[in-house]
């Protein structure tokens, strides 16, 4: 089966506002935003979708996984996956609908393992990492380790539940997939809570398409962003999940820049707290000249990361069609949190969720989703900035 065409995810933050939802299967969405005077009117509301064309004309938003002896056709178009500055209206295209908003970094976690270690792994990991949180980790040096296997430790986890032996995907820069890091594709990996991926190459495909990760040179990998000289980093220190829940709950951070994936794993489980990744937009990544930052699908409780982690299907509610998207991102001393609702699902998720400041900080505007509904209208979510201090995502 050979792809033709991609439909990207943009999803916009900050002091901007609403342009008219547009289908784009060929082109990017054009955004005309008027600016908002206050915190309180901030919401996230641009959500471009994630499209699979076939040549049967058929849809899917699975992405495309195969080797490279048999490769699928070069990814046509994408917008970005967050973008921290302007919000917008909600598009739909065919018959799939993808959101998201993105979080960050945050207080204090239950990481399994305690301090940092300058040697990376092949073997595999938990998904809770090997860092305390906002412990420092090691560097990585590049052409030491076979691109056979995720370089695992320092914050990289393995994604073992997935078909790229660990990787989050493993895409080249015309946009085709593989299943194993071999020559000359960019290997992207998962970190562990609330830190991110730092490596992506300059040179992104001119189509819009998002690549991320090491790149596979001789059989060995190497940094593609060696600005720095780590694999993950910490976000800003300024957001939590919070779990008042009995079972687990997996929230899924999309690959990006990469496949745009809902992969990359947060595992709380009842009565823990795990920091969100919050990006600093003006140093992270950018896709076109605008900033990023991350986003979350958020599955019902009792969904663990193996089965939520994944790109789903209408027939299902995990993946991008877990109910519930949250976001977060940091931008001119000011992060944003957003919950809204995923599109693709509108059944209400089997528990409640409320953004709170901690003890002391300073919090602009209520987020609240109980019984079904939002605070504000009810339906379309809602968004608060966090101005000192931090705030938590909490479960109940």
């Amino acid at each position: 089966m050979k792809y033709q065409s991609l439909i990207s995810v943009a999803l916009y933050f900050g002091t901007m506002a609403m342009a008219a939802p547009k289908a784009h299967f060929h082109k990017k969405r054009d955004a005309a935003v008027t600016t908002l005077s206050t915190l309180e009117d901030v919401v996230t509301d641009d959500v471009n979708v994630t499209v699979y064309i076939d040549d049967d004309g058929e849809t899917t938003t699975d992405l495309p996984a195969t080797t490279p002896t048999t490769t699928v056709s070069p990814v046509a178009t994408a917008v970005q996956d967050d973008v921290v500055a302007g919000t917008s209206a909600a598009n739909t295209a065919a018959n799939t609908a993808a959101v998201a908003t993105s979080a960050q970094a945050s207080e204090t976690s239950t990481s399994t393992s305690s301090s940092s270690s300058s040697s990376y792994s092949s073997s595999s990991s938990s998904i809770d990492g090997d860092l305390k949180s906002f412990a420092s980790p090691g560097k990585f040096v590049d052409g030491t380790l076979s691109c056979d296997s995720v370089p695992v430790g320092n914050g990289v986890i393995s994604i073992d539940w997935l078909q790229y032996n660990g990787w989050a995907s493993i895409l080249n820069l015309g946009g085709y997939a593989s299943t194993t890091c071999v020559e000359g594709y960019y290997c992207s990996y998962a970190c562990q809570a609330g830190m991110s991926k730092t490596q992506w190459p300059s040179d992104q495909p001119s189509s819009g398409v998002s690549i991320g990760g090491l790149v596979c040179k001789n059989g060995y990998l190497y940094r593609t962003n060696t600005d720095t000289d780590y694999l993950c980093e910490w976000g800003k220190e300024t957001a939590n999940a919070v779990s008042k829940v009995d079972e687990v709950i997996s929230l899924c951070r999309t690959d990006y820049p990469g496949s745009e994936n809902m992969c990359i794993p947060t595992r709380l489980t009842a009565g823990s707290t795990k920091p969100i990744s919050v990006v600093d937009s003006s140093t992270y990544y950018k896709w076109e000249g605008q900033s990023t930052s991350s986003q979350y699908y958020v599955n019902n409780a009792g969904i663990d990361v193996e089965e939520g982690c994944i790109w789903g299907t209408s027939a299902g509610t995990v993946g991008n069609w877990a109910p519930v998207n949250l976001g977060a991102g940091y931008t001119n001393g000011v992060t944003y949190l957003s919950i809204i609702p995923n599109p693709n699902n509108k059944t209400p998720p089997n528990y409640s969720l409320k953004i709170e400041a901690t003890s002391g900080s300073t919090q602009s505007g209520s987020c609240v989703y109980e019984n079904g509904k939002y605070n504000g209208d009810g339906s379309d979510g809602c968004t608060v900035g966090v101005t000192k201090g931090s705030s938590n995502f909490v479960f109940y």
